[in-house]
């Protein structure tokens, strides 16, 4: 059976606090796996609109500016039900405003982790490379 392409769209949450930079992993009702917060796009919405507004829903959060403008990208196959789906997920680096206020009916928990440590605190494969990625990013940046 031939895979269906599904796309997603997403802001990794960065904060620095007390001189260290965190990332938000949030824990996914479906699938029972942490990543990052991310939803499709609804019709006339550019992928970066459908990033915030998904941040938004899944954690009250605002992006207070986005840290790249080349977007991270991960792409996996997954099951649902008996078909496969060819998935692409772009997310975007955001600096966010706000208190994490978590979507119960999507999300099941969330936590801040230094970014250094982020990759030891998703599930996949795919959000790690991100992670690591994001690692990268930072080196030596002054943000």
């Amino acid at each position: 059976m031939k895979a269906s392409k599904e796309a997603s769209y997403g802001v990794i949450p960065i904060r620095k606090k007390n001189g260290v930079w965190q990332v938000l992993v949030i824990k996914h009702q479906s699938g029972d796996h942490w990543s990052f917060p991310k939803g499709h796009a609804i019709e006339g919405e550019t992928p970066k609109e459908a990033a915030v507004r998904e941040l938004k829903e899944e954690t009250g959060l605002s992006v207070k500016r986005f840290l790249s403008e080349e977007p991270l990208e991960e792409s996996y196959i997954f099951e649902r039900g008996d078909r496969p789906i060819n998935k692409k997920v772009t997310y975007f680096l955001g600096e966010i405003n706000g208190e994490v206020y978590l979507q119960e009916e999507e999300i099941s928990g969330g936590k801040w982790v230094p970014l250094y440590e982020a990759d030891a605190h998703v599930t996949y494969e795919e959000s790690k490379s991100i992670c690591l990625r994001l690692m990268e990013i930072f080196q030596g940046m002054d943000y």
